[in-house]
Protein backbone atom coordinates (compact mmCIF):
# COMPACT_ATOMS: atom_id res chain seq x y z
CA UNK A 1 0.00 0.00 0.00
CA UNK A 2 1.30 3.46 -0.89
CA UNK A 3 1.97 6.06 1.76
CA UNK A 4 -0.20 9.21 1.31
CA UNK A 5 2.06 12.12 0.37
CA UNK A 6 -0.54 14.93 0.40
CA UNK A 7 -2.58 15.60 3.52
CA UNK A 8 -6.38 15.57 3.13
CA UNK A 9 -6.58 19.28 4.02
CA UNK A 10 -4.13 20.36 1.30
CA UNK A 11 -5.64 17.96 -1.22
CA UNK A 12 -9.15 19.29 -0.55
CA UNK A 13 -8.00 22.91 -0.85
CA UNK A 14 -6.25 22.26 -4.16
CA UNK A 15 -9.18 20.24 -5.52
CA UNK A 16 -11.52 23.13 -4.71
CA UNK A 17 -9.19 25.58 -6.48
CA UNK A 18 -9.06 23.29 -9.51
CA UNK A 19 -12.87 23.16 -9.70
CA UNK A 20 -12.99 26.94 -9.51
CA UNK A 21 -10.25 27.34 -12.15
CA UNK A 22 -12.03 25.02 -14.58
CA UNK A 23 -15.18 27.12 -14.27
CA UNK A 24 -13.72 30.61 -14.31
CA UNK A 25 -10.60 30.23 -16.50
CA UNK A 26 -7.57 32.51 -16.68
CA UNK A 27 -8.89 35.62 -18.43
CA UNK A 28 -11.08 36.52 -15.46
CA UNK A 29 -8.03 36.53 -13.23
CA UNK A 30 -6.68 39.51 -15.18
CA UNK A 31 -10.01 41.32 -14.82
CA UNK A 32 -10.09 40.67 -11.08
CA UNK A 33 -6.49 41.82 -10.41
CA UNK A 34 -4.96 44.71 -12.35
CA UNK A 35 -1.55 43.99 -10.81
CA UNK A 36 -1.52 40.36 -11.96
CA UNK A 37 1.32 40.72 -14.49
CA UNK A 38 3.63 42.46 -11.98
CA UNK A 39 2.70 40.04 -9.21
CA UNK A 40 3.39 36.88 -11.19
CA UNK A 41 6.35 37.97 -13.32
CA UNK A 42 9.94 37.67 -12.14
CA UNK A 43 13.03 39.49 -13.40
CA UNK A 44 16.12 37.40 -12.66
CA UNK A 45 18.57 39.56 -14.57
CA UNK A 46 19.55 36.92 -17.08
CA UNK A 47 15.96 36.12 -17.96
CA UNK A 48 12.43 37.29 -17.28
CA UNK A 49 9.67 34.82 -16.44
CA UNK A 50 5.99 35.68 -16.90
CA UNK A 51 3.61 33.20 -15.22
CA UNK A 52 0.57 35.46 -15.36
CA UNK A 53 -1.07 33.55 -18.25
CA UNK A 54 -1.18 30.36 -16.16
CA UNK A 55 -3.67 29.42 -13.43
CA UNK A 56 -1.37 30.78 -10.73
CA UNK A 57 -3.10 32.75 -7.96
CA UNK A 58 -2.45 33.96 -4.43
CA UNK A 59 -4.63 31.12 -3.16
CA UNK A 60 -2.70 28.52 -5.16
CA UNK A 61 0.65 29.78 -3.91
CA UNK A 62 -0.63 29.83 -0.33
CA UNK A 63 -1.83 26.23 -0.58
CA UNK A 64 1.50 25.06 -1.96
CA UNK A 65 3.42 26.92 0.74
CA UNK A 66 1.41 24.83 3.21
CA UNK A 67 2.18 21.73 1.15
CA UNK A 68 5.90 22.64 1.21
CA UNK A 69 5.84 22.80 5.01
CA UNK A 70 4.19 19.40 5.23
CA UNK A 71 6.90 17.77 3.09
CA UNK A 72 9.72 19.67 4.87
CA UNK A 73 10.73 21.25 1.56
CA UNK A 74 13.27 23.71 2.94
CA UNK A 75 14.98 20.98 4.96
CA UNK A 76 15.19 18.78 1.88
CA UNK A 77 16.58 21.67 -0.16
CA UNK A 78 19.25 22.17 2.50
CA UNK A 79 20.09 18.45 2.49
CA UNK A 80 20.50 18.57 -1.30
CA UNK A 81 22.79 21.61 -1.11
CA UNK A 82 24.77 20.21 1.81
CA UNK A 83 25.54 17.01 -0.08
CA UNK A 84 23.39 14.60 1.92
CA UNK A 85 22.79 11.30 0.13
CA UNK A 86 19.40 12.24 -1.26
CA UNK A 87 19.74 9.64 -4.03
CA UNK A 88 18.74 7.01 -1.49
CA UNK A 89 18.32 4.08 -3.91
CA UNK A 90 21.99 4.37 -4.94
CA UNK A 91 23.24 5.89 -1.66
CA UNK A 92 24.75 8.93 -3.43
CA UNK A 93 24.91 12.67 -2.99
CA UNK A 94 23.79 14.96 -5.80
CA UNK A 95 26.59 17.47 -6.29
CA UNK A 96 26.38 18.87 -9.82
CA UNK A 97 25.86 22.44 -8.56
CA UNK A 98 29.41 22.35 -7.18
CA UNK A 99 30.73 22.21 -10.74
CA UNK A 100 29.68 25.83 -11.29
CA UNK A 101 30.18 27.06 -7.72
CA UNK A 102 32.78 25.13 -5.76
CA UNK A 103 32.26 27.49 -2.78
CA UNK A 104 28.67 26.16 -2.59
CA UNK A 105 27.33 29.61 -1.62
CA UNK A 106 28.98 29.11 1.76
CA UNK A 107 26.76 26.18 2.72
CA UNK A 108 28.61 23.62 4.86
CA UNK A 109 28.93 20.21 3.21
CA UNK A 110 28.27 16.87 4.87
CA UNK A 111 31.58 15.76 3.36
CA UNK A 112 33.81 18.88 3.16
CA UNK A 113 36.29 17.15 0.84
CA UNK A 114 33.79 17.43 -2.01
CA UNK A 115 34.35 21.19 -2.18
CA UNK A 116 38.05 20.60 -2.77
CA UNK A 117 37.26 17.92 -5.35
CA UNK A 118 34.94 20.29 -7.20
CA UNK A 119 37.45 23.13 -7.23
CA UNK A 120 40.22 20.76 -8.28
CA UNK A 121 38.09 19.29 -11.06
CA UNK A 122 37.27 22.72 -12.45
CA UNK A 123 40.91 23.86 -12.33
CA UNK A 124 42.09 20.60 -13.89
CA UNK A 125 39.63 20.95 -16.75
CA UNK A 126 40.81 24.50 -17.45
CA UNK A 127 44.44 23.31 -17.48
CA UNK A 128 43.61 20.39 -19.75
CA UNK A 129 41.61 22.64 -22.04
CA UNK A 130 44.59 24.99 -22.49
CA UNK A 131 46.95 22.05 -23.08
CA UNK A 132 44.65 20.58 -25.72
CA UNK A 133 44.08 23.96 -27.35
CA UNK A 134 47.85 24.52 -27.50
CA UNK A 135 48.31 21.18 -29.28
CA UNK A 136 45.54 22.00 -31.72
CA UNK A 137 47.08 25.39 -32.49
CA UNK A 138 50.33 23.73 -33.60
CA UNK A 139 48.76 21.13 -35.89
CA UNK A 140 49.90 21.12 -39.51
CA UNK A 141 46.29 20.68 -40.60
CA UNK A 142 43.76 22.75 -38.58
CA UNK A 143 40.81 20.93 -37.05
CA UNK A 144 37.70 21.46 -39.14
CA UNK A 145 35.46 18.77 -37.60
CA UNK A 146 35.03 17.31 -34.14
CA UNK A 147 33.09 14.07 -33.76
CA UNK A 148 31.62 13.94 -30.27
CA UNK A 149 30.67 10.36 -29.38
CA UNK A 150 28.44 9.91 -26.36
CA UNK A 151 24.88 8.98 -25.51
CA UNK A 152 22.19 10.62 -23.38
CA UNK A 153 23.73 12.86 -20.74
CA UNK A 154 27.14 12.40 -22.33
CA UNK A 155 25.95 14.28 -25.40
CA UNK A 156 22.65 16.17 -25.16
CA UNK A 157 23.81 19.04 -22.95
CA UNK A 158 27.04 19.53 -24.86
CA UNK A 159 25.16 19.61 -28.16
CA UNK A 160 22.77 22.22 -26.78
CA UNK A 161 25.65 24.41 -25.55
CA UNK A 162 27.51 24.11 -28.86
CA UNK A 163 24.48 24.99 -30.99
CA UNK A 164 23.37 27.83 -28.72
CA UNK A 165 26.70 29.55 -28.16
CA UNK A 166 28.89 28.92 -31.20
CA UNK A 167 29.58 31.92 -33.40
CA UNK A 168 27.58 31.98 -36.62
CA UNK A 169 30.86 32.04 -38.58
CA UNK A 170 32.57 29.27 -36.59
CA UNK A 171 35.18 27.40 -38.65
CA UNK A 172 34.84 24.19 -36.59
CA UNK A 173 31.79 21.96 -36.87
CA UNK A 174 30.93 19.50 -34.10
CA UNK A 175 29.03 16.35 -35.05
CA UNK A 176 27.23 14.48 -32.26
CA UNK A 177 26.99 10.70 -32.46
CA UNK A 178 24.83 9.05 -29.82
CA UNK A 179 22.78 6.62 -31.83
CA UNK A 180 24.10 3.14 -32.54
CA UNK A 181 22.30 3.39 -35.90
CA UNK A 182 25.14 3.47 -38.44
CA UNK A 183 23.08 5.59 -40.82
CA UNK A 184 23.91 8.53 -38.57
CA UNK A 185 27.56 7.55 -38.30
CA UNK A 186 28.05 7.09 -42.03
CA UNK A 187 26.38 10.42 -42.72
CA UNK A 188 28.80 12.19 -40.36
CA UNK A 189 31.90 10.41 -41.66
CA UNK A 190 30.97 11.40 -45.21
CA UNK A 191 31.18 15.04 -44.12
CA UNK A 192 34.64 14.74 -42.54
CA UNK A 193 38.25 14.36 -43.68
CA UNK A 194 40.48 12.22 -41.42
CA UNK A 195 43.41 14.65 -41.49
CA UNK A 196 41.28 17.49 -40.06
CA UNK A 197 39.00 15.51 -37.73
CA UNK A 198 39.22 15.15 -33.96
CA UNK A 199 37.25 12.48 -32.08
CA UNK A 200 36.08 12.96 -28.49
CA UNK A 201 34.61 9.89 -26.81
CA UNK A 202 32.54 10.66 -23.70
CA UNK A 203 31.51 7.96 -21.25
CA UNK A 204 31.44 8.11 -17.47
CA UNK A 205 32.64 4.51 -17.14
CA UNK A 206 34.20 4.28 -20.60
CA UNK A 207 32.37 1.00 -20.94
CA UNK A 208 29.11 2.16 -22.58
CA UNK A 209 28.55 -0.38 -25.34
CA UNK A 210 27.10 2.00 -27.93
CA UNK A 211 29.87 4.55 -27.41
CA UNK A 212 32.68 2.02 -27.67
CA UNK A 213 31.20 0.43 -30.79
CA UNK A 214 30.92 3.82 -32.47
CA UNK A 215 34.51 4.66 -31.49
CA UNK A 216 35.70 1.33 -32.93
CA UNK A 217 33.95 2.04 -36.22
CA UNK A 218 35.42 5.55 -36.44
CA UNK A 219 38.90 4.15 -35.77
CA UNK A 220 38.35 1.67 -38.60
CA UNK A 221 37.35 4.55 -40.89
CA UNK A 222 40.59 6.35 -40.03
CA UNK A 223 42.66 3.24 -40.82
CA UNK A 224 40.91 2.65 -44.13
CA UNK A 225 41.68 6.28 -44.97
CA UNK A 226 45.40 5.66 -44.45
CA UNK A 227 45.83 6.85 -40.84
CA UNK A 228 48.04 4.24 -39.18
CA UNK A 229 47.51 5.44 -35.58
CA UNK A 230 43.96 6.80 -35.43
CA UNK A 231 43.77 6.86 -31.63
CA UNK A 232 46.33 9.67 -31.63
CA UNK A 233 43.44 11.86 -32.81
CA UNK A 234 41.09 10.52 -30.13
CA UNK A 235 40.35 12.11 -26.77
CA UNK A 236 38.53 10.40 -23.91
CA UNK A 237 36.36 12.24 -21.38
CA UNK A 238 35.50 10.00 -18.45
CA UNK A 239 35.32 9.45 -14.70
CA UNK A 240 37.37 6.26 -15.26
CA UNK A 241 40.65 7.46 -16.87
CA UNK A 242 42.30 4.04 -16.64
CA UNK A 243 39.52 2.54 -18.77
CA UNK A 244 40.09 5.13 -21.50
CA UNK A 245 43.81 4.40 -21.43
CA UNK A 246 43.12 0.66 -21.57
CA UNK A 247 41.10 1.37 -24.71
CA UNK A 248 44.24 2.86 -26.23
CA UNK A 249 43.85 6.60 -25.74
CA UNK A 250 47.09 8.31 -24.64
CA UNK A 251 47.11 9.58 -21.08
CA UNK A 252 47.66 13.17 -22.31
CA UNK A 253 44.44 12.84 -24.28
CA UNK A 254 42.30 11.68 -21.35
CA UNK A 255 40.21 14.34 -19.61
CA UNK A 256 38.57 13.33 -16.34
CA UNK A 257 35.66 14.47 -14.20
CA UNK A 258 34.55 13.39 -10.70
CA UNK A 259 32.68 10.12 -10.30
CA UNK A 260 29.86 11.95 -8.50
CA UNK A 261 28.83 13.83 -11.65
CA UNK A 262 25.49 12.46 -12.85
CA UNK A 263 25.00 11.97 -16.58
CA UNK A 264 22.09 14.33 -17.24
CA UNK A 265 23.73 16.93 -14.98
CA UNK A 266 27.19 16.70 -16.54
CA UNK A 267 26.96 19.59 -19.01
CA UNK A 268 28.85 21.74 -16.46
CA UNK A 269 31.88 19.43 -16.48
CA UNK A 270 34.58 18.40 -18.94
CA UNK A 271 31.86 16.38 -20.69
CA UNK A 272 31.37 19.65 -22.59
CA UNK A 273 34.96 19.66 -23.87
CA UNK A 274 33.96 19.65 -27.54
CA UNK A 275 31.69 22.67 -27.06
CA UNK A 276 34.33 24.48 -24.99
CA UNK A 277 36.93 24.00 -27.73
CA UNK A 278 34.63 25.87 -30.12
CA UNK A 279 33.12 28.59 -27.92
CA UNK A 280 36.26 29.13 -25.78
CA UNK A 281 36.91 28.50 -22.11
CA UNK A 282 36.03 32.08 -21.17
CA UNK A 283 32.50 31.73 -22.54
CA UNK A 284 32.20 28.29 -20.96
CA UNK A 285 33.08 29.81 -17.58
CA UNK A 286 30.41 32.48 -18.17
CA UNK A 287 27.93 29.62 -18.67
CA UNK A 288 28.91 28.33 -15.22
CA UNK A 289 28.62 31.82 -13.73
CA UNK A 290 25.09 32.21 -15.06
CA UNK A 291 24.08 28.89 -13.52
CA UNK A 292 25.69 29.86 -10.20
CA UNK A 293 23.64 33.07 -10.10
CA UNK A 294 20.45 31.07 -10.57
CA UNK A 295 21.66 28.65 -7.89
CA UNK A 296 21.85 31.60 -5.51
CA UNK A 297 18.25 32.52 -6.30
CA UNK A 298 17.13 28.94 -5.68
CA UNK A 299 19.14 28.70 -2.44
CA UNK A 300 18.11 32.02 -0.93
CA UNK A 301 14.81 33.23 -2.36
CA UNK A 302 11.65 32.58 -0.31
CA UNK A 303 9.40 29.98 -1.89
CA UNK A 304 6.62 32.46 -2.65
CA UNK A 305 8.99 34.27 -5.06
CA UNK A 306 11.26 31.36 -5.99
CA UNK A 307 10.81 30.74 -9.73
CA UNK A 308 12.00 27.13 -9.48
CA UNK A 309 9.46 26.28 -6.79
CA UNK A 310 6.62 28.24 -8.40
CA UNK A 311 7.14 26.55 -11.77
CA UNK A 312 7.30 23.09 -10.19
CA UNK A 313 4.21 23.97 -8.16
CA UNK A 314 2.32 24.68 -11.39
CA UNK A 315 3.60 21.45 -12.94
CA UNK A 316 2.30 19.55 -9.92
CA UNK A 317 -1.04 21.37 -9.86
CA UNK A 318 -1.70 20.81 -13.55
CA UNK A 319 -0.83 17.13 -13.39
CA UNK A 320 -2.56 16.21 -10.19
CA UNK A 321 -5.58 18.52 -10.04
CA UNK A 322 -6.34 19.55 -13.64
CA UNK A 323 -5.58 16.13 -15.19
CA UNK A 324 -2.82 17.43 -17.47
CA UNK A 325 -0.66 14.71 -19.03
CA UNK A 326 1.92 16.73 -20.98
CA UNK A 327 3.75 20.05 -21.14
CA UNK A 328 4.92 21.71 -24.35
CA UNK A 329 8.05 23.83 -24.72
CA UNK A 330 8.62 26.08 -27.73
CA UNK A 331 11.93 27.86 -28.29
CA UNK A 332 11.59 30.78 -30.68
CA UNK A 333 15.28 30.70 -31.51
CA UNK A 334 16.86 28.15 -33.84
CA UNK A 335 19.98 28.05 -31.69
CA UNK A 336 17.90 26.37 -28.96
CA UNK A 337 16.72 23.59 -31.27
CA UNK A 338 18.12 20.88 -28.96
CA UNK A 339 16.62 22.33 -25.79
CA UNK A 340 13.49 20.15 -25.84
CA UNK A 341 15.54 16.96 -26.29
CA UNK A 342 17.75 18.03 -23.39
CA UNK A 343 14.78 18.81 -21.15
CA UNK A 344 13.01 15.58 -22.08
CA UNK A 345 15.88 13.64 -20.58
CA UNK A 346 16.34 15.99 -17.63
CA UNK A 347 12.72 15.90 -16.54
CA UNK A 348 11.33 12.55 -17.65
CA UNK A 349 14.38 10.50 -16.66
CA UNK A 350 14.46 12.32 -13.32
CA UNK A 351 10.77 12.35 -12.46
CA UNK A 352 9.17 9.63 -14.58
CA UNK A 353 8.84 7.31 -11.60
CA UNK A 354 6.06 5.19 -10.10
CA UNK A 355 7.75 4.62 -6.73
CA UNK A 356 7.97 6.88 -3.72
CA UNK A 357 11.24 7.29 -1.89
CA UNK A 358 10.36 4.41 0.45
CA UNK A 359 9.68 2.09 -2.50
CA UNK A 360 5.90 2.13 -2.25
CA UNK A 361 3.62 2.96 -5.19
CA UNK A 362 3.14 6.67 -5.88
CA UNK A 363 -0.26 8.16 -5.17
CA UNK A 364 0.24 11.12 -7.53
CA UNK A 365 0.94 11.80 -11.18
CA UNK A 366 4.66 12.26 -11.66
CA UNK A 367 6.47 13.60 -14.74
CA UNK A 368 4.29 14.88 -17.56
CA UNK A 369 5.25 14.06 -21.13
CA UNK A 370 7.67 16.83 -22.13
CA UNK A 371 7.62 17.71 -25.80
CA UNK A 372 7.79 20.70 -28.12
CA UNK A 373 9.77 22.21 -30.94
CA UNK A 374 11.17 25.33 -32.54
CA UNK A 375 8.96 28.23 -33.70
CA UNK A 376 7.72 29.10 -36.21
CA UNK A 377 7.94 25.68 -37.89
CA UNK A 378 5.99 23.98 -35.15
CA UNK A 379 3.13 26.49 -35.35
CA UNK A 380 2.01 24.84 -38.58
CA UNK A 381 1.61 21.43 -36.98
CA UNK A 382 0.94 20.96 -33.28
CA UNK A 383 -0.54 24.38 -32.53
CA UNK A 384 -3.85 23.25 -33.98
CA UNK A 385 -4.09 20.84 -31.05
CA UNK A 386 -2.97 23.44 -28.52
CA UNK A 387 -5.69 25.87 -29.55
CA UNK A 388 -8.61 23.59 -30.32
CA UNK A 389 -7.72 20.11 -29.06
CA UNK A 390 -9.59 18.42 -26.24
CA UNK A 391 -6.55 18.10 -23.97
CA UNK A 392 -5.39 20.93 -21.72
CA UNK A 393 -1.67 21.38 -22.42
CA UNK A 394 0.31 24.08 -20.58
CA UNK A 395 2.88 25.63 -22.91
CA UNK A 396 6.18 27.41 -22.35
CA UNK A 397 7.51 29.96 -24.83
CA UNK A 398 11.17 30.95 -24.82
CA UNK A 399 11.90 34.19 -26.66
CA UNK A 400 15.18 36.06 -27.22
CA UNK A 401 14.68 39.82 -27.57
CA UNK A 402 17.93 40.57 -29.42
CA UNK A 403 19.33 38.38 -32.18
CA UNK A 404 23.00 37.91 -33.09
CA UNK A 405 22.41 38.67 -36.76
CA UNK A 406 21.49 41.85 -38.60
CA UNK A 407 18.32 40.61 -40.33
CA UNK A 408 15.97 42.57 -38.10
CA UNK A 409 12.86 41.98 -40.20
CA UNK A 410 13.23 38.21 -39.72
CA UNK A 411 13.67 38.57 -35.97
CA UNK A 412 10.71 40.90 -35.54
CA UNK A 413 8.52 38.43 -37.43
CA UNK A 414 9.76 35.61 -35.18
CA UNK A 415 9.06 37.54 -31.98
CA UNK A 416 5.68 38.69 -33.24
CA UNK A 417 4.65 35.10 -33.85
CA UNK A 418 5.78 33.93 -30.42
CA UNK A 419 4.01 36.75 -28.58
CA UNK A 420 0.87 36.35 -30.69
CA UNK A 421 0.59 32.66 -29.89
CA UNK A 422 0.64 33.26 -26.13
CA UNK A 423 -1.98 35.97 -26.54
CA UNK A 424 -4.16 33.74 -28.73
CA UNK A 425 -4.00 30.80 -26.34
CA UNK A 426 -5.32 33.05 -23.60
CA UNK A 427 -7.88 35.09 -25.55
CA UNK A 428 -9.48 32.51 -27.81
CA UNK A 429 -12.15 33.56 -30.29
CA UNK A 430 -15.92 33.43 -29.79
CA UNK A 431 -18.76 33.23 -32.29
CA UNK A 432 -19.65 36.91 -31.98
CA UNK A 433 -16.10 37.92 -32.91
CA UNK A 434 -16.08 35.51 -35.85
CA UNK A 435 -19.33 36.90 -37.22
CA UNK A 436 -17.97 40.43 -36.97
CA UNK A 437 -14.59 39.63 -38.59
CA UNK A 438 -16.02 37.56 -41.41
CA UNK A 439 -19.27 39.46 -41.94
CA UNK A 440 -18.70 39.99 -45.67
CA UNK A 441 -17.63 36.41 -46.43
CA UNK A 442 -20.98 34.65 -45.95
CA UNK A 443 -19.47 31.76 -44.04
CA UNK A 444 -21.56 28.69 -43.33
CA UNK A 445 -22.54 27.97 -39.74
CA UNK A 446 -20.23 24.94 -39.77
CA UNK A 447 -17.28 27.08 -40.86
CA UNK A 448 -18.05 29.73 -38.26
CA UNK A 449 -18.14 27.16 -35.47
CA UNK A 450 -14.92 25.58 -36.75
CA UNK A 451 -13.21 28.92 -36.13
CA UNK A 452 -14.16 29.04 -32.42
CA UNK A 453 -11.23 28.92 -30.00
CA UNK A 454 -12.03 28.36 -26.34
CA UNK A 455 -9.07 30.37 -25.03
CA UNK A 456 -8.05 30.16 -21.38
CA UNK A 457 -5.19 27.85 -22.40
CA UNK A 458 -2.25 28.33 -20.02
CA UNK A 459 1.18 29.46 -21.15
CA UNK A 460 4.28 30.89 -19.53
CA UNK A 461 6.93 32.99 -21.25
CA UNK A 462 10.66 33.12 -20.63
CA UNK A 463 12.29 36.18 -22.19
CA UNK A 464 16.06 36.43 -22.61
CA UNK A 465 17.56 39.78 -23.54
CA UNK A 466 20.27 37.97 -25.55
CA UNK A 467 21.33 34.34 -25.80
CA UNK A 468 24.56 34.81 -23.85
CA UNK A 469 26.48 32.07 -22.01
CA UNK A 470 25.27 33.48 -18.68
CA UNK A 471 21.65 33.52 -19.83
CA UNK A 472 21.85 29.93 -21.07
CA UNK A 473 23.53 28.82 -17.84
CA UNK A 474 20.80 30.43 -15.75
CA UNK A 475 18.08 28.90 -17.94
CA UNK A 476 19.44 25.36 -17.62
CA UNK A 477 19.98 25.69 -13.86
CA UNK A 478 16.38 26.92 -13.52
CA UNK A 479 15.12 23.73 -15.16
CA UNK A 480 17.41 21.58 -13.00
CA UNK A 481 16.13 23.06 -9.75
CA UNK A 482 12.55 22.98 -11.00
CA UNK A 483 13.05 19.24 -11.52
CA UNK A 484 14.30 18.89 -7.93
CA UNK A 485 11.31 20.81 -6.56
CA UNK A 486 8.84 18.62 -8.44
CA UNK A 487 10.54 15.51 -7.09
CA UNK A 488 10.14 16.74 -3.52
CA UNK A 489 6.44 17.53 -4.05
CA UNK A 490 5.80 14.06 -5.49
CA UNK A 491 8.01 12.30 -2.90
CA UNK A 492 10.18 10.51 -5.46
CA UNK A 493 13.92 10.13 -5.96
CA UNK A 494 14.72 12.33 -8.96
CA UNK A 495 18.30 11.12 -9.23
CA UNK A 496 18.24 7.46 -10.20
CA UNK A 497 17.14 6.05 -13.56
CA UNK A 498 16.32 2.41 -12.99
CA UNK A 499 13.82 2.46 -15.84
CA UNK A 500 16.57 2.49 -18.48
CA UNK A 501 18.26 -0.66 -17.21
CA UNK A 502 15.84 -3.48 -18.06
CA UNK A 503 15.74 -2.79 -21.80
CA UNK A 504 19.54 -2.54 -21.94
CA UNK A 505 19.89 -5.88 -20.15
CA UNK A 506 17.42 -7.61 -22.45
CA UNK A 507 19.16 -6.15 -25.52
CA UNK A 508 22.22 -8.18 -24.58
CA UNK A 509 20.06 -11.31 -24.65
CA UNK A 510 18.35 -10.38 -27.91
CA UNK A 511 21.50 -9.67 -29.92
CA UNK A 512 22.77 -13.29 -30.00
CA UNK A 513 19.34 -14.39 -31.25
CA UNK A 514 19.94 -12.32 -34.39
CA UNK A 515 23.31 -13.89 -35.11
CA UNK A 516 24.72 -17.28 -36.03
CA UNK A 517 24.86 -18.12 -32.33
CA UNK A 518 21.06 -18.31 -32.27
CA UNK A 519 21.00 -22.10 -32.42
CA UNK A 520 23.27 -22.71 -29.43
CA UNK A 521 21.72 -24.34 -26.38
CA UNK A 522 22.56 -21.35 -24.19
CA UNK A 523 20.97 -18.88 -26.60
CA UNK A 524 17.86 -21.02 -27.01
CA UNK A 525 17.49 -21.14 -23.24
CA UNK A 526 17.73 -17.33 -23.17
CA UNK A 527 15.03 -17.10 -25.86
CA UNK A 528 12.57 -18.89 -23.58
CA UNK A 529 12.39 -15.75 -21.42
CA UNK A 530 10.77 -13.71 -24.19
CA UNK A 531 7.10 -13.33 -25.03
CA UNK A 532 5.57 -14.83 -28.22
CA UNK A 533 5.38 -11.45 -29.98
CA UNK A 534 9.07 -10.71 -29.48
CA UNK A 535 10.04 -14.23 -30.59
CA UNK A 536 7.89 -13.89 -33.73
CA UNK A 537 9.52 -10.56 -34.60
CA UNK A 538 12.95 -12.07 -34.02
CA UNK A 539 12.14 -14.94 -36.37
CA UNK A 540 10.96 -12.57 -39.11
CA UNK A 541 14.07 -10.43 -38.84
CA UNK A 542 16.31 -13.51 -38.78
CA UNK A 543 14.63 -14.88 -41.91
CA UNK A 544 15.10 -11.52 -43.61
CA UNK A 545 18.79 -11.43 -42.64
CA UNK A 546 19.27 -14.96 -43.95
Amino acid sequence: MSTPSISPAIKDALSALADQDLKSGIKRKFTADSSRVDKFSHDLGEFYLDLSKTHISDELVSSYLGFAKEVNFEQKRHEFLAGARINNSEDRSVLHALLRDSSNQGIAMVEPDTLEQAASSKAQFIDQYHAIQSKLDTRDVPVADIIHVGIGGSSLGTQLVFEALKQLNSLIKVHFIGNIDAHQLVDVLNQCRPESTLVIGVSKTFSTAETLQNLDSIATWFRRSGVSEPLSQFYGVTAAPSKAMDYGIASDNVVSFPNWVGGRYSVWSSVSLSAALVIGIERFNELLDGAAELDKHFYQQPLESNVCFLSAMLDHYYGNFLDVKSRAIFAYDFRLRSLVDYLQQLETESNGKDRQRDGTQVDQQTSPVVWGGVGTDVQHSVFQMLHQGTALIPSEFILVANADHQMDDHHQELLANGLAQTAALLAGQDLETIERLYKSENLSDATKHAKIFSGDRPSSTILLDKLTPKALGALLAFYEHRTFCFGVLTNINSYDQMGVELGKRLAKQVKPLLSEEANSDETQKSAEEFDPSTLSLLAKIKNSLD
